[in-house]
C-alpha cells in the first residue's frame, strides 16, 4: 500500500486501500498501525484535518480493528 505524507507533528504518512477499506497510519518514531473496514470518507476526513493525531485517537482507534503492524 502506498502512503501519502502528511502535515502532522505526530504522524509521517497515511495510506489508503479502498478495495479492502483498509488504512495505515505511520508515525514519525517508526510506528505502523493498520486499521480495518474504514470508509473512504473516514480517509479524506482525516487527510483534510489540521489535528490528525487527534482524529486518530477518537475515530480510528474508538472504532475500527486495529493491527500494530510496527513498533
Amino acid at each position: 500500500m502506498q502512503r501519502r505524507s502528511v502535515r502532522s507533528t505526530s504522524l509521517k504518512a497515511v495510506g489508503y486501500e479502498a478495495a479492502t477499506q483498509t488504512l495505515e497510519t505511520e508515525y514519525r518514531h517508526g510506528g505502523l498501525v493498520r486499521y480495518a473496514g474504514v470508509p473512504a470518507a473516514i480517509h479524506a476526513a482525516l487527510l483534510q484535518l489540521p489535528n490528525k493525531l487527534l482524529f486518530v485517537e477518537q475515530v480510528l482507534e474508538r472504532g475500527y480493528e486495529r493491527e500494530q503492524v510496527r513498533g
